[in-house]
């Protein structure tokens, strides 16, 4: 049975996170998988504090947000995943429950570490799969947290027979008729449905006949979203179906991330709306250029942050390019990158990695402008 206090990724707002930064590492941020994760935090929260023994204003934030984290942790007793932020500077804390297991952390910083729930917010979305035959269409809306059957329309399409002559023709036309008018019906509940809920991928699934017809209906608006899995038994058991469905979709969000890696390329030979590096990527992401933002998961870019000013460089200094002062730390660049898109409503794609990738800091970006 479903965890009822399991929220969808898609309801998770990281806008208002990405807003929230502090001049000191402040913030502690904590990502848990099961009572396994749970056991081990007390390893973790011992080892943070050897490391700011030599920071005392820092392992006061440090324990004042690690008393507001534990606090939430005591009220949020089980053995799922949850994602918690906690700053005792500002009095503040937020947590999920999480649909899917992630890797045990505990991070300090000067801001929330967005990059986790933001790969899966990418990884993850709403999926709709349409499962249709000639008698009828079912509308799965799938997310990691649930599954529900979203619609159902009948067709009761009549089977193709021979009868010849004229009847036969009419018998053609009106059972044409009979697969257009079912088509758009499903076709207009799943607009419907999309309007709703926002829906991600859709996968078409079933007959050919049936989703020939339906596949033709697609608005443009759809049908970038849609593709088409054959030869699926749409009346064998939905977990499979299912699964086959999420097969698809990881194959279109593979094929998605090598086509935006070729259309960066593609404009930096052309009109140049491109970007490359880590440092190209954090100016175009200061003046709001970005449009999309790819980033490799394996990559780790380390960054300094000036205490005085606030400047961010992407490379690891002893004092700040900008105003000189040697009141530095390191952040995580790419924790900073996620974040600024955010804010500036930039999309945020993680892609396999790759040697022309990597090269390039393991970030690069579409720009608008």
């Amino acid at each position: 049975m479903p965890d009822s206090r399991v929220t969808p990724l898609a309801e998770i707002d990281l806008r208002p996170l990405a807003e929230l930064e502090a001049s000191e590492r402040a913030f502690l941020s904590c990502y848990l998988s099961g009572e396994a994760g749970r056991r081990s935090l007390k390893n973790r929260i011992s080892r943070v504090r050897r490391l700011l023994a030599a920071e005392p204003a820092e392992l006061d934030h440090f324990e004042a947000s690690l008393t507001l984290l534990e606090r939430w942790l005591d009220r949020a007793r089980g053995d799922g995943t949850v994602a918690v932020f906690a700053c005792g500077a500002l009095d503040f804390v937020q947590g999920w429950h999480l649909p899917i297991a992630v890797p045990n952390l505990l991070r300090v910083g000067a801001a929330p570490y967005l990059r986790p729930l933001a790969e899966l917010q990418d990884e993850y979305g709403t999926l709709a799969v349409v499962a249709a035959n000639n008698r009828a269409t079912t509308i799965h809306l799938v997310t990691l947290s649930r599954t529900t059957a979203a619609a159902r329309v009948r067709g009761d399409v009549k089977n193709a027979v021979k009868k010849g002559g004229w009847s036969q023709k009419r018998y053609a036309r009106r059972r044409e008729k009979q697969l257009e008018r079912y088509a758009t019906e499903v076709v207009e509940r799943l607009d419907a449905l999309d309007r709703e809920h926002t829906i991600d991928r859709i996968v078409l699934v079933g007959s050919a006949e049936s989703l020939q017809q339906i596949e033709n209906s697609i608005p443009p608006r759809l049908r970038d979203r849609t593709f088409r899995r054959d030869g699926i038994n749409v009346g064998g058991d939905k977990e499979a179906l299912i699964e086959e469905a999420w097969a698809a979709w990881f194959v279109a969000e593979r094929e998605e991330e090598r086509t935006l890696w070729n259309e960066i390329k593609e404009e930096a030979f052309g009109e140049g709306l491109a970007a490359f590096g880590a440092d190209n990527v954090l100016g175009a992401l200061a003046r709001g250029r970005v449009d999309t933002l790819l980033v490799s998961r394996d990559s780790t870019v380390r960054g300094t942050r000036c205490r005085a000013c606030q400047h961010i460089v992407p490379d690891t200094s002893d004092a700040c390019p900008k105003c000189g002062s040697t009141d530095v730390f390191t952040i995580d660049l790419i924790n900073e990158l996620v974040r600024q898109a955010e804010l500036t409503s930039a999309d945020v794609e993680f892609a396999d990695a790759s040697d022309a990738l990597s090269q390039e800091d393991g970030v690069a970006a579409l720009l608008r402008y």
